[in-house]
Formats: structure tokens, C-alpha cells, sequence
């Protein structure tokens, strides 16, 4: 028997089992590592962080990210290296991680690598395949640390019918669904994402979805304008002025309009879609302008998803990703959904940062361990997210 089969047979009958998560989203901010403590699988699952770290991408790599991230053209030569040097680059931060916490190879149990996102492209017409494509290979992660590296978790959701996207919701309410309280999870990530949790007691469903942009547009503008990766605390949107007709104009694009549950990226929404609505209604803007409109067009957007799904329901809000620390968002976001208790995504025990990270921990240890999950809405049999890379 291949040695790592009989590993990871002897993983999975374990109690608990030491995973290590990694996330980059589609902001290109990074890489979220955390190394995590998984016991039990499914409902009886838990979690514990025992080291996070975040590893910044330098302007070049960021460059050349975003110069093949959600672009319908594309250089293959430089697609298909940098799907080859992430998985090479990402073992060697790995490394230099656990020598950093003081964790030896063998402390590991397993990788879970979500991969960068370069393209998503859910099915616009009824019988049409969904497809999503996350890039990093995880032979080169498995390889470089010597650790057996679970990768690739959106596919198998495409491969029964859904859209790849958003997992979080999967997650969320295996984790996080309260008996009597009804709840939220926002992440602001590039998109913005939620799962509501309706109280068990109420019966109601899940209902996971993006809900638009959230730092995407943003950032692009702070680096065309202000050459800044993003809004800090929100200080740029701060000192503009919304500007209301354009942000009813974009809120006007069709995918607002879709029935949940529904998924997007930045191939419909970026900078250069809210350009041309500017000219073709001679709006002009200042750059700071600009940026507290885009704010408000994240603002409002998910404020119609939380009408949509909530509606006067009073719930708890946990907040996690990028726009958490985005001041002139997140009091927006308070100010229109009133009967929302925003609250510090941390308290549900995981640090807010490092959510995504975890959940792919998570999937991981459902793959190995577990029976797996059906997806509401499109399977009620159980499936297992994921596909498994052996070293050596």
C-alpha cells in the first residue's frame, strides 16, 4: 500500500486533527495561514486557532495577479507558471510558518489550500454548467512540505449543480446556527458575501449568497487614484461626497435582480463597468468622490439583500474580511440596518481575519473524516469538498 494512503487513513480515524488552512481572496491582499485544532466532523465539529499569520503579496506578484484575475483574455504562458510558482511559493511560507511557531512537519496533519481565484462563471441561462477556476497547485504545496495538501474545495459543489460559491454558507451554519437567535454572517471580502442563520427554533432555511461588491471597486480605485492598495479605515470615502444617481444607476445591473441563492465576481463588477455608466451619463467625479460612491454602492447593495432575506427581523450581525476595518462602511452599514446588532466576528471564537482560512480547515477535515454535507437547494445526498495531493 502506498505509505501516504495508509497515513491518511490513520489521519482520519484520528480524534482530532491538526490542519493547516490557507485563503487568498480575491482582494490580492495576501495569504491568510492558520493553523488550526479540528475535532469530531459535521455538527459535532469544532475548531480551535492556534496561529494565524497573514503574508502580504508584494506589488509585483499583485501585479501580475491582477493582470490574469477575471479577465476574459489571458496570457496561458503566465497562467500556467504562476499556477505552478504559487504552489511552489506557498510551500516555502508554509515552512518558514511552522518554524515560526515552532511546529515540526510532522505536527501537521494536513493542508487545505483554497487556491487564488482567476475566474467565475456561474450559468447565466437554465442547463448551462456552472464553472469556477482557483489556480495554485497543490502537488507543489504537498511536495515542498512534505504535508498531504487538500485543494480544489469549489468544484465538486459545480460538479452537483451549484455555483462553486459561496462554501461560507455550508460552514456557517454547522458552526455558528443559534437555537433562538436569528443571525448574520457578513464577509467583506472582494465580494461581498452572507449566510442567514434564522433561528433552529424558527425552522426557516439558510440562505448563503453574495450580495455585490464589496472592497473590489474600491481598491481599484485607491490604486488608479491615490496609488494605495485600499481605503484605510475608510478615510478617503470620508471626505467625499456620494454621489446618489450613479450609485442608482449601478444598482440597476441585472445581477441585483437575480432570486437567491446567487454568486458574483469581478467579472461584473470593476472599475472600468462604473466608468463607462459615468460617461455615458456625463458624470464627473473627484477621485474622492468617487471613492465614497463606490463605498455606498457596497452599502446599499448588501443593505438590499439583508431587506430581502431579513426583512424587520432583529438579528445578531458577526462581520468578517477586509471591510471590517473600513470605518466609513461599516458605520453606513449600522445606520441603514438598524434592527442589526453588529458585533465583532471574533466573539464566535475564530479571529475575524482568519474566518475563510479556517473554513478550509474545516472542509478538509470533513473530506478525510466525515460524511459530508448536502448542499440545500440543489442535493439532498452528501458530498465531500475537495481533492487530495500525496508527497513524495
Amino acid at each position: 500500500m502506498n505509505k501516504n494512503i495508509a497515513k491518511l487513513r490513520e489521519i482520519s480515524e484520528k480524534p482530532e486533527r491538526i490542519i493547516l488552512g490557507l485563503m487568498s481572496g480575491t482582494s490580492l491582499d495576501g495569504l491568510d495561514i492558520v493553523l488550526s485544532k479540528v475535532k469530531g466532523t459535521g455538527k459535532i465539529s469544532t475548531i480551535e486557532v492556534l496561529h494565524f499569520i497573514t503574508i502580504g503579496y508584494d506589488s509585483v506578484l499583485r501585479s501580475r495577479l491582477e493582470a490574469i484575475q477575471s479577465k476574459e483574455k489571458v496570457d496561458m504562458r503566465v497562467l500556467t507558471y504562476l499556477h505552478t510558482e504559487l504552489g511552489d511559493l506557498y510551500g516555502a511560507w508554509i515552512m518558514d510558518a511552522l518554524d515560526e511557531w515552532g511546529f515540526e512537519i510532522e505536527d501537521v496533519d494536513l493542508i487545505a489550500s483554497h487556491g487564488q481565484t482567476v475566474y467565475h462563471a456561474p450559468a447565466e441561462t437554465e442547463g448551462k454548467l456552472n464553472a469556477t477556476f482557483q489556480m495554485t497547485d497543490a502537488d507543489h504545496i504537498a511536495q515542498r512540505t512534505g504535508i498531504i495538501t487538500i485543494s480544489d474545495f469549489r468544484q465538486k459543489h459545480t460538479a452537483v449543480g451549484g455555483e462553486g460559491a459561496p462554501l461560507a454558507g455550508i460552514f456557517d451554519e454547522v458552526m455558528f446556527r443559534a437555537e433562538s437567535q436569528n443571525r448574520m454572517l457578513l464577509n467583506l471580502g472582494g465580494i461581498a458575501n452572507f449566510t442567514w442563520l434564522p433561528s433552529v427554533e424558527s425552522g426557516d432555511q439558510v440562505i448563503s449568497a453574495d450580495t455585490g461588491p464589496a472592497n473590489t471597486l474600491v481598491n481599484e480605485a485607491m490604486q488608479k487614484y491615490f496609488e494605495q492598495s485600499y481605503d484605510e479605515d475608510g478615510n478617503t470615502a470620508s471626505k467625499g461626497t456620494v454621489h446618489s444617481e450613479l450609485v442608482r444607476y449601478v444598482l440597476l445591473e441585472p445581477y441585483f435582480r437575480k432570486p437567491f441563492p446567487k454568486t458574483t465576481g469581478q467579472e461584473d463588477f470593476r472599475l472600468t463597468y462604473v466608468e463607462e455608466l459615468m460617461e455615458g451619463h456625463q458624470i464627473e467625479l473627484s477621485p474622492e468622490d468617487l471613492v465614497a460612491t463606490l463605498t455606498a454602492i457596497t452599502s446599499q447593495s448588501i443593505c438590499r439583500s439583508v431587506d430581502e432575506v431579513a426583512g424587520d427581523q432583529e438579528f445578531e450581525c458577526y462581520v468578517s474580511g477586509g471591510g471590517v476595518h473600513n470605518r466609513t462602511l461599516m458605520d453606513d452599514l449600522r445606520r441603514r440596518i438598524p434592527q442589526a446588532d453588529f458585533k465583532p466576528f471574533d466573539e464566535l471564537g475564530i479571529p475575524s481575519d482568519a474566518k475563510e482560512a479556517a473554513m478550509m480547515a474545516f472542509f478538509a477535515n470533513e473530506l478525510v473524516a466525515g460524511e459530508g454535507f448536502s448542499i440545500p437547494g440543489i442535493t439532498k445526498e452528501k458530498v465531500h469538498l475537495g481533492k487530495i495531493s500525496l508527497p513524495g
